[in-house]
C-alpha cells in the first residue's frame, strides 16, 4: 500500500518536474585549467597573444611557449641576441606588423616573433625600432576567436573558460524520471516495471502487479524483462530464463522453453527488440534469435556470425524510425539494414560495425524524435546521425559519430545497461546509476558554430628527435617544411590540432600520406589523448625513402572539413641506393655480364675447337683407313674409300667411269675429269686429299686391282688381262703390276709352295 501511494505521488510529480527542469536546463560550461604540469614554464603568466593560426604566445616571466591543443611546448629565444632596451620600460607590451610579425616588449628588451616560422627573429636594429609605432599595452585576460575566456594569473597559470552553451540537465536521488527510464513503454501509454516481485503495470493513477500468486503459470516473480506484441499480448521473460507469452486481461501466461528446447542453450536472455507484427529479436549474454511469434518458432539473428565475432555478449537491441536494427554488444555497436524476414543462414544481409565511437561496450540505446541513434557506453555517450542505407555491400564506419563527454555536462561513469528512453517531450533520459541519470534535448547540445578550424600540424616527431617549429613554417597553400631525412630517419610522428579550445571533443580529424596511402584515414576520438580532440598524432614507421606529403584535415561534428595542412618532407636513400650507385651497380653488372659473356665465348670457342680437332683427328684417322683399304685391298668399296657419303658418291662415280672404259688403254685423266664433271685441277685436289695419289696413279691402280681380281679368279691369259685393263703390251703390264703388288702377274696368279 505505501508503494502504491509512493509511485501514484511520484507519477503526477512526474510532469511537474519535467516542466521544472526544462525551465531551469543549466548551461554548464567545464573550463580547464592549465598549469605548469601542462607545460607552461612557471604559473607566473605576463602576456597571452593570439597568433593567426589559433595557437595561444604565452610569456611566463620571460620564458615563451606556444599552444599545442593538448599543452604547451616551449619556444626557444636567444635573450643575448634580443634587443636591449636602453632603459627601463613599465609593463608589457605588443605590436602587430602585418599579419606574421608580432614585436613583444618586456621591462628589459623587445623581441620580434615571426608567427609564420613559429620562432623568433633577431634581426632588430635601432632603425626598425624607431619605425614602430607605440606598443599596446599587453593583458593577461583575451576572449579568443571562438569567445572563450583566457585569464593568466600571476600564480597559477592559466584558466580558461569555453563559451556558454546550453547542456544537460542531472537528475540524482529516488526520480521516477530514472524509474521510467529503466521500464518500459507500451503502445497505449502505460509503463512496466520489472521487479523482484512480479511486473507493475503503472496506467494513469491505476497500478497493478502481476505475479506467480495471480497470473496462471508464471513460475516465479523476479522478471528481466518485459516487451510489448500485438494483440495485447506480451513477451515476458524472467531471471531464470522462462521466456513466454503473458496476457495480462486474461491474467495467463503460456510458456515456450517446452515448445522451443532450443531456447534452453541460452545462458540469459536480457531483452527483447520487436522487429515487425510477426518477428522479435530476442537477445542474451550468449546470443540473439528471431521469434516467429504466430508459428511459435525461432530463426538465426541476422548477421549473427559478424556480430559475434566481436563478441556473443548482446547488451541492448533498438529498432529505429528507418526500419534498422541497432545491435549493442560487449564490443561494439551494429548497424543491420532491413531486409524481408526470415532471414537465412548465408543469406545477402547488409551489417555494419560502427566505428569511432567513444567506448565500445554500449549498455544502453535510444532513438530521438529525428530517427537519431544514440549510444551509452561504458565510457560517454555518442550519437549516430541519421544515414541512408547502403546498396551493394557493407558500409562499415560509414554513420558519422559525434562524441559527448565532460564537457557537454555527462559524468565520467558508464551507462546502466538498457536504461534509456525517449520521453514524451523528445527529451532523451541516459541512466548512469539507480540515483543518477542526466536527460538532454538533442538540440541543447547542438554548437551553434560547427564551421571548419584550420588544423595545425604542431610537432613533428623524428625517432627520437623532435623537430624545431621554424622547419615546420607554413607556406603558400598551408603546406609546412619541406623537409629531408636520411634514410635510417623514417619514422614519424606528426602531432596535430585543430586548437578548438571551446568544444575539443567535438573535433573530428582525418589524414592521409601521399606516396604511401591515397585514402583518407579517421582518427578515432577515442585515440585522441587525454583530452578528446585537443590534438591527433599520426605516427609512420619504417618509410620507404621516397618523397612523401602528409595531409590532415578536421570539422567539428558534422561540419564541413576545414582547409588541409600539409607537411612535405623526403627520405633520402642510403648511399648504395643513390641514383650514382645504381648507375655503378649498373656498370658493374654491364661489365660482370661482358665478362661473363667473353668466358662464355671463350670456353665456347675452345670447346668447338676441341671438337673440331676431334672431328680433323677422325677425319684424318679415316683418310689413313682409307688409303690404306684402297692400298691394301684387290676390291675396291666406294664405301671404305669416302668419309662421307659425298666422297662415297664421288668414288663410285669415278670407279664406273673407269670400268667402263677398262679396256682403254687411251682412257686418261681428262676424260675422267670429264666423265666426273670436274676440271683435271680440281680432280687432281680431290683425290690428293681422299687418298693421297694423282688421277693417274688412281686410274693405273684401278687397272692393276681388277688385272689382280682377274688374275685369282679366271684362268685367262696373262696377255688377255692385260688387254682387258687396257694395257697393249704384256711388258708395260707386267712391270707396273710388279711395282704395285711384288710380285710379277704369273708369280701372283701361282703363289710360291702351291
Amino acid at each position: 500500500m505505501c508503494r502504491n501511494n509512493y509511485l501514484h505521488i511520484s507519477r503526477i510529480s512526474f510532469l511537474f518536474l519535467a516542466v521544472i527542469a526544462t525551465a531551469t536546463a543549466m548551461a554548464q560550461n567545464v573550463g580547464r585549467h592549465w598549469t605548469v604540469a601542462d607545460g607552461l614554464p612557471t604559473g607566473e603568466v605576463h602576456q597571452i597573444v593570439e597568433l593567426p593560426n589559433g595557437q595561444m604566445l604565452v610569456n611566463c616571466e620571460g620564458v615563451f611557449c606556444l599552444s599545442d591543443g593538448k599543452g604547451f611546448q616551449t619556444i626557444p629565444c636567444d635573450y643575448t641576441r634580443a634587443y636591449r632596451l636602453p632603459h627601463f620600460s613599465s609593463g608589457y607590451r605588443q605590436l602587430w606588423q602585418g599579419d606574421s610579425l608580432l614585436w613583444l616588449r618586456d621591462f628589459y628588451r623587445i623581441y620580434l616573433f615571426d608567427a609564420r616560422t613559429r620562432s623568433f627573429r633577431y634581426d632588430i636594429t635601432k632603425e626598425n625600432i624607431d619605425e614602430l609605432a607605440d606598443f599596446e599595452i599587453s593583458t593577461v585576460v583575451l576572449t579568443d576567436r571562438q569567445g572563450g575566456l583566457w585569464e593568466g594569473s600571476m600564480q597559477n597559470g592559466i584558466q580558461y573558460t569555453p563559451p556558454a552553451r546550453h547542456q544537460t540537465i542531472l537528475i540524482e536521488g529516488d526520480n521516477p524520471t530514472i524509474a521510467l527510464a529503466r521500464s518500459t513503454l507500451d503502445s497505449q501509454g502505460r509503463i512496466w516495471h520489472c521487479w523482484k516481485d512480479g511486473v507493475v503495470c503503472e496506467d494513469g493513477s491505476e497500478w497493478t502487479r502481476y505475479h506467480s500468486g495471480n497470473v496462471m503459470s508464471l513460475p516465479f516473480d523476479r522478471t528481466t524483462f518485459v516487451t510489448e506484441l500485438s494483440r495485447d499480448r506480451y513477451l515476458l521473460c524472467d531471471s531464470f530464463c522462462i521466456l513466454g507469452y503473458f496476457y495480462p486481461q486474461r491474467m495467463d501466461f503460456v510458456c515456450l522453453n517446452d515448445r522451443l528446447p532450443a531456447l534452453n542453450s541460452y545462458r540469459h536472455f536480457v531483452g527483447a527488440c520487436p522487429v515487425d507484427a510477426k518477428w522479435v529479436a530476442v537477445y542474451s549474454q550468449n546470443g540473439a534469435f528471431l521469434l516467429d511469434t504466430e508459428a511459435d518458432t525461432l530463426a538465426p539473428f541476422p548477421c549473427a556470425g559478424e556480430i559475434e565475432r566481436f563478441s556473443t555478449k548482446y547488451n541492448c537491441i533498438v529498432r529505429d524510425t528507418k526500419g534498422c536494427l541497432w545491435v549493442g554488444t560487449q564490443n561494439g555497436l551494429f548497424k543491420t539494414h532491413p531486409q524481408p524476414l526470415p532471414w537465412r543462414e548465408g543469406s545477402d544481409y547488409l551489417c555494419e560495425r560502427v566505428e569511432e565511437l567513444a567506448n565500445n561496450c554500449i549498455r544502453s540505446l535510444a532513438v530521438d524524435a529525428d530517427g537519431n541513434v544514440w549510444v551509452g557506453s561504458s565510457s560517454g555517450i555518442s550519437k549516430i546521425v541519421n544515414t541512408p542505407p547502403s546498396h551493394g555491400g557493407s558500409r562499415r564506419g560509414a554513420s558519422t559519430v559525434i562524441n559527448y563527454g565532460v564537457e557537454d555536462g555527462f559524468p565520467a561513469i558508464g551507462i546502466m545497461e538498457r536504461a534509456a528512453m525517449l520521453l514524451p517531450d523528445s527529451s532523451l533520459v541516459f541512466v548512469y546509476r539507480p540515483d543518477l541519470a542526466v536527460r538532454f534535448r538533442p538540440e541543447w547540445l547542438a554548437l551553434a558554430d560547427t564551421s571548419p578550424l584550420a588544423t595545425v600540424i604542431t610537432s613533428v616527431r623524428v625517432g627520437d628527435e623532435i623537430l624545431p617549429l621554424e622547419s615546420l613554417s607554413t607556406g603558400p597553400e598551408g603546406k609546412s617544411g619541406n623537409l629531408r631525412f636520411r634514410y635510417n630517419q623514417n619514422s614519424l610522428a606528426v602531432q596535430f590540432s585543430a586548437l578548438n579550445y571551446a568544444t575539443p571533443s567535438h573535433t573530428r580529424y582525418r589524414y592521409r600520406l601521399y606516396g604511401l596511402e591515397t585514402e583518407w584515414q579517421s582518427l578515432p576520438q577515442y585515440a585522441l589523448g587525454d583530452r578528446q580532440g585537443s590534438y591527433g598524432t599520426a605516427e609512420y614507421r619504417a618509410l620507404p625513402p621516397g618523397k612523401y606529403t602528409f595531409e590532415v584535415q578536421s570539422a567539428i561534428d558534422e561540419g564541413p572539413w576545414g582547409a588541409s595542412s600539409q607537411l612535405v618532407f623526403a627520405i633520402q636513400p642510403p648511399w648504395w641506393l643513390t641514383w650514382w650507385a645504381k648507375a655503378i651497380y649498373c656498370l658493374l653488372s654491364l661489365l660482370s655480364l661482358l665478362s661473363l659473356l667473353s668466358y662464355y665465348l671463350k670456353r665456347k670457342r675452345a670447346a668447338l675447337e676441341r671438337e673440331n680437332d676431334q672431328r680433323v683427328n677422325r677425319l684424318f684417322e679415316l683418310r689413313e683407313e682409307a688409303r690404306h683399304q684402297f692400298a691394301e685391298s684387290t676390291n675396291i668399296d666406294p664405301q671404305k674409300i669416302g668419309v662421307n657419303s659425298e666422297e662415297e658418291a664421288f668414288a663410285e662415280r669415278m670407279l664406273k667411269a673407269i670400268e667402263g672404259h677398262l679396256s682403254d688403254a687411251e682412257y686418261g685423266v681428262d676424260q675422267l675429269a670429264s666423265d666426273v664433271a670436274m676440271s683435271r685441277s680440281a680432280l687432281y685436289s680431290k683425290l690428293r686429299t681422299m687418298l693421297g695419289i694423282s688421277p693417274a696413279d688412281f686410274i693405273r691402280n684401278v687397272r692393276l686391282k681388277h688385272a689382280a681380281q682377274l688374275l685369282s679368279d679366271t684362268d685367262l691369259p696373262i696377255g688377255e688381262i692385260a688387254e682387258c685393263v687396257g694395257y697393249n703390251t704384256h711388258k708395260a703390264f707386267s712391270s707396273n703390276f710388279k711395282k704395285m703388288f711384288g710380285v710379277l702377274p704369273s708369280a701372283y696368279r701361282t703363289p710360291e709352295g702351291n
